[in-house]
């Protein structure tokens, strides 16, 4: 699997313009404010839970899921960021690019990508549970207290 990133500060401009775009979507539409705290991203599987389950009904266009993924997958990658390093450029991953984020060690992630695939295919694209990941990934440890314990192999019991 060939993989690159090139980091770029239009990218990191857009996705922080798209993570206030967040802000105001979540308070107008969902009734729901966003911190700018690691918890606040459960806030945001709530969001695309919803997303997800109004998609039946409603049947929107694939641009307009794109533009809730793009500023809820924005929104995410940017609490990471803030929190816990990373620059946002573009990732390269066999043939094809698009904006993602690369913390500590080289590690790749694409919030935008991940916040569409839970609006799309639902709950088994936890974004809440992907973010979770790029902590423990990365050996995060946030001053708000609201972090998860440190886990142990699953074979423990103890």
């Amino acid at each position: 699997m060939a993989e690159s990133f090139e980091a770029d500060p239009k990218i990191a401009e857009i996705a922080a313009a798209y993570s206030l775009d967040a802000v105001d979507l979540a308070a107008s539409n969902f009734g729901i404010k966003l911190d700018w705290s690691d918890s606040s991203v459960q806030r945001i599987e709530h969001i695309l839970g919803r997303l997800h389950d109004d998609m039946a009904q409603s049947n929107p266009p694939e641009e307009a899921v794109w533009t809730f993924a793009k500023a809820f997958g924005s929104y995410v990658g940017e609490v990471l960021r803030k929190h816990h390093g990373g620059e946002w450029g573009m990732v390269n991953l066999n043939g094809q690019s698009f904006p993602g984020i690369q913390q500590g060690g080289g590690r790749l992630s694409w919030p935008w990508g991940r916040a569409h695939k839970r609006i799309v295919n639902g709950p088994e694209d936890n974004i809440w549970h992907y973010y979770q990941l790029l902590r423990k990934q990365k050996g995060c440890a946030s001053e708000t207290g609201d972090d998860m314990p440190p886990t142990k192999p699953w074979w423990r019991f103890w």
